[in-house]
């Protein structure tokens, strides 16, 4: 059995699946893509920016409550939330609730290409209520930019490492729907540039370690041999 992650994994074996054959075979993304995405320039502002679906489990609500608390405490603080329509009434209910909140600095920008885009945020925030490896986590980190996430899937994992990785710590981690937990998170990191730009350059080695495309692939290939070798079955280029 395969699965993305170490507690992943470990929810198998608790299961009482043999541990011998739980293997993790974690995402990959296309790191040469963002890994030259050069820094925002410091212009004063701090730029935030949302990877996500406009759907309930997305949580995209308490995103907007949470910047709305954040941006009563500093005023210089953009949020822009990248991501299509899943859910058309739920996405008409986040566009009234900042309109009934007066949120100021926030843009829904549409589907955008998170490459070109990615150069102008300082770091990203992901506040589902369910999530599993998420890609969008992956490539900030490869950008260098730091994350915000709620505790859901490995996200943890993904902003402080699995066990055998010493990178450090690449963001900050708050409980699902903890308004006041996800303000205070990202407060934490604007108010610091250095901090950002270093935990930013410890998520993009984390990346380059363990999440690469071509790494993901070449484990996947290497299950579908030893289980085509062990049912005698033929084998990739056979």
């Amino acid at each position: 059995m395969t699965s993305l992650f170490h507690n992943a994994r470990k929810t198998q074996i608790d299961m009482g699946c043999d541990a011998d054959k739980c293997l993790v075979i974690p995402n990959g993304i296309q790191f040469d893509r963002f890994k030259d995405i050069p820094l925002k320039p410091d212009d004063g502002w701090v730029d935030i920016g949302a990877v996500v679906r406009l759907a309930p489990i997305k949580d995209v609500k308490t995103m907007i409550y949470a910047f709305f608390e954040l941006h009563e405490r500093l005023p210089k603080v953009r949020l822009h939330i990248m991501g299509g329509v899943d859910d058309e009434e739920y996405g008409a209910e986040c566009h009234a609730l900042v309109d009934t909140l007066g949120v100021r600095d926030l843009i829904f920008t549409g589907r955008v290409n998170v490459v070109e885009y990615m150069e102008k945020l300082d770091f990203t925030i992901l506040t589902s209520i369910s999530e599993g490896q998420p890609l969008s986590v992956l490539e900030s980190l490869a950008a260098r930019r730091p994350c915000v996430t709620t505790e859901v899937g490995c996200c943890r994992e993904l902003l402080e490492g699995a066990p055998g990785d010493d990178f450090g710590v690449a963001g900050f981690v708050t409980p699902p729907m903890y308004r006041k937990g996800l303000a205070d998170a990202m407060e934490r990191m604007c108010v610091s540039r250095a901090r950002r730009i270093e935990m930013g350059e410890r998520g993009q080695r984390r990346v380059a370690t363990y999440f690469l495309h071509e790494q993901m692939l070449a484990n996947y290939r290497a299950l579908y041999d030893e289980t085509a070798c062990a049912f005698n079955l033929p084998r990739e280029g056979e």
